[in-house]
């Protein structure tokens, strides 16, 4: 390649501009890949579904069941402790335990875990480890969305766990 270089000893190297500038075009595609799917999510359709989940008590208990299965997915290892704060948020709400929720954070999370568990998404999850890449952003880019949310959560969670305990 004309980015590389020989040294002496034969080991290809680059000049730390030539560097910089493929660790920019990399992050640029990723970028390009992770707005893709953002885009994709945001205009799949697929909040409408959820709508639909969470006024549909089998539909919902259809996805809650999922949980297991897709949390111990190795392709969507990176992302465990997410999907599971995600059902635990759904789980709690639908159960009537949680009850100081955004509804619309409520259907973005329903949203994104049906992303998840659709084998029919921007990448078929056909393909495995390769089909998961974009439920694995489109997780990352819920979790951020409804960061206040999920945090105020987690809180709620970790008092009722230390209120069971004692």
């Amino acid at each position: 390649m004309e980015n590389e270089k020989n040294n002496p000893l034969d080991y290809k190297t680059e000049t730390r501009m030539e560097e910089e500038r493929r660790n920019a075009e990399k992050a640029e595609s990723h970028s390009t890949e992770e707005q893709t799917v953002r885009e994709h999510f945001e205009k799949g359709g697929w909040q409408n579904d959820a709508e639909k989940t969470v006024h549909d008590k089998e539909r919902m208990n259809d996805l809650l069941d999922k949980e297991e299965k897709f949390t111990n997915k190795k392709g969507l290892s990176r992302i465990r402790k997410q999907l599971i704060l995600l059902w635990s948020y759904l789980k709690s709400v639908m159960s009537g335990d949680y009850v100081d929720y955004s509804t619309w954070a409520f259907i973005k999370a329903t949203a994104g875990l049906l992303y998840v568990v659709s084998p029919f998404d921007l990448v078929p999850d056909f393909f495995p480890w390769v089909g998961w890449a974009d439920d694995v952003l489109v997780v990352m880019y819920v979790c951020n969305l409804l960061h206040t949310e999920l945090e105020k959560f987690a809180a709620w969670q970790n008092r009722q766990q230390a209120t069971s305990k004692n």
